[in-house]
């Protein structure tokens, strides 16, 4: 921000030195005005400067007003001074007035200079380059005599504007492409030359009358520009932003919403930097949104949530921010867009966007991420609702363990991917009837519930094991990338785990064994889950149950 306040203290002495000078030439050699110039026709002429200084075109970060036909036609018919003045007064009137009340100040100190500086050269170097060609002025006019003095004009504006290019970059640090802005300010004086030059042709009848035709033709061509540039841009943002909103409707999981909008973030709006904040439940993630990854909380998003920030914040300079913004960002960031908080539910989400051109956000903008992040919200939150009951679907509600149901999803996963060898344990409870019959269901439903907890406690040990309650007093793990001996020895640590410590239910104490059956598949396409499954609970009542119960069998030991 000092870099910024130093620019427009240089800028205000520059341009004070050159009012100066051009003061006092004034008093040394006073300027003359035709005498058709009256009172009247002046505060004409300065009301149609103003018209189009007010209604401007947008594009790429650059206004272009389209008043350089008026200033035009008031050069060549009042001569340069003339042209000058009003140019000046319409320069100081729309920078005082053009912008909102929070950044009017800010936007005056530091652009009037400027601007004003910029449009004296723009001004007088053309017409010092029509003149030195001996181009025409005022009673002596003639398209003819004016053919090449315009050329050199012309030649005038592109060098001209090819050198502010190369100077707003270079000290301003305004990302503005030479080849466009040379581009554009063709059509523009283009289009001003063909007014003022048609507007000569009336001039013999009156000079308002002349001023308002080419005037008119001027506003005609600009407002064609603009119309059809904001529709195609209106269109093309439309789609787009209709086109997030459908891809955000149709996810279903919260990693797949989150995804859908950091995909199509960077194809709504152009930023150098973005960060997106998300927050559930009392747990804040922020984005990056180029790279799509989680980062460090950012100050700046503390402020934005404050309970007091519930509109967009929309800086187009970098003179905007103010002292309440700080964040480490290049000097060359000057727009940003802040949606300080979007909430649905228990969703709260935040957004800033930087950008290097100058004013690249407006409220259409703003209105319409606003949206998107409304919907982002209630599909968040939806999806989280659909997480909650995917999971309640394939969890047992008694044990907190998966069901049959989610371990038939995961042992199918797992035998269709690379991690053999694979096995499977099928146990259950011994006698467990006797314990419904001797001390009630509500005991054996604790009972159930404790070696759930039991086999958590062992699951958190070993992160390739998957446990699950497969039905009743059964219960089934799937070990992945485990031999047979380690399976083995896995089921041995889940029978000892029941065996050598006694359920203490109900004011009961309860001494209980397990019998286990192990299948193991060794590679690929050896057998099917379900056959592996099967074999699995062959072991158990053949080399468990027949067997005495309270051990351990293997399929590959029957």
């Amino acid at each position: 921000m000092r870099y910024y306040q130093q620019v427009a203290r240089t800028s205000w002495i520059v341009f004070s030195l050159v009012a100066l000078t051009l003061l006092l030439i004034g008093i040394v050699h006073p300027p003359t005005f035709p005498p058709s110039i009256s009172i009247v026709n002046t505060l004409y002429l300065f009301g149609l400067v103003l018209l189009f200084q007010f209604d401007n075109v947008r594009r790429g970060g650059i206004y272009y007003t389209f008043q350089e036909g008026i200033i035009l036609f008031l050069f060549l018919n009042y001569g340069l001074t003339y042209a000058l003045i009003l140019s000046q007064v319409g320069i100081l009137v729309f920078q005082f007035m053009s912008h909102r009340k929070a950044i009017r100040w800010k936007r005056f100190a530091y652009l009037y200079p400027i601007n004003a500086l910029f449009d004296l050269v723009y001004i007088s170097l053309p017409v010092f380059a029509y003149e030195a060609l001996g181009g025409p002025i005022g009673s002596s006019f003639t398209y003819t005599k004016a053919l090449i003095p315009f050329i050199g004009f012309l030649i005038t504006v592109f060098l001209v504007s090819y050198f502010q290019c190369l100077l707003v970059n270079r000290f301003l640090f305004l990302k503005y492409d030479w080849q466009r802005l040379v581009k554009l300010q063709s059509l523009v004086y283009g289009i001003s030359m063909l007014s003022a030059l048609l507007g000569i042709w009336f001039y013999d009848e009156s000079p308002l009358v002349a001023a308002t035709v080419s005037a008119l033709i001027l506003f005609l061509f600009k407002r064609l520009l603009q119309e059809r540039g904001d529709s195609l841009e209106a269109n093309d943002n439309a789609k787009r932003f209709d086109d997030a909103k459908e891809h955000l409707l149709i996810s279903r999981f919260e990693r797949e919403t989150i995804d859908s909008l950091l995909l199509d973030l960077p194809h709504l709006l152009s930023f150098s930097e973005g960060w997106i904040s998300i927050q559930q439940q009392r747990k804040q993630v922020i984005y990056d949104i180029r790279t799509k990854q989680p980062i460090d909380v950012l100050p700046l998003f503390h402020s934005l949530t404050a309970d007091d920030l519930h509109t967009p914040i929309i800086y187009g300079l970098r003179c905007d921010w103010g002292n309440d913004i700080q964040i480490g960002l290049p000097v060359d960031r000057h727009s940003m867009l802040a949606i300080p908080s979007i909430t649905s539910g228990e969703v709260d989400v935040s957004i800033i966007l930087f950008h290097q051109v100058a004013d690249a956000y407006d409220a259409t903008n703003a209105d319409e991420l606003s949206r998107l992040l409304r919907i982002f919200c209630r599909v968040l939150e939806r999806s989280r609702e659909t997480v909650q009951l995917y999971t309640e679907s394939r969890t047992d509600a008694l044990t907190e363990l998966p069901n049959s149901r989610a371990f038939y999803e995961h042992g199918r996963q797992e035998f269709a991917a690379d991690c053999y060898p694979l096995s499977v344990i099928l146990f259950d409870i011994d006698h467990f009837k006797r314990v419904n019959d001797t001390y009630g269901h509500k005991v054996g439903d604790l009972v159930l519930r404790e070696l759930g907890r039991r086999i958590q406690v062992i699951q958190l040990q070993h992160d390739d094991v998957f446990a699950a309650r497969y039905g009743g007093e059964e219960f089934v793990l799937l070990l992945r990338n485990r031999s047979q001996e380690a399976a083995i020895q896995i089921a041995e640590t889940v029978r000892h785990a029941v065996m050598d410590r006694p359920f203490l239910v109900d004011g009961h104490r309860l001494s209980l064994t397990i019998s286990l059956g192990i299948d193991t598949v060794e590679e690929r396409y050896q057998r099917t889950f379900e056959e592996s499954l099967r074999q699995a609970d062959h072991a158990l009542y053949v080399g468990g149950k027949h067997n005495g119960r309270n051990c351990t069998a293997h399929y590959a030991n029957l």
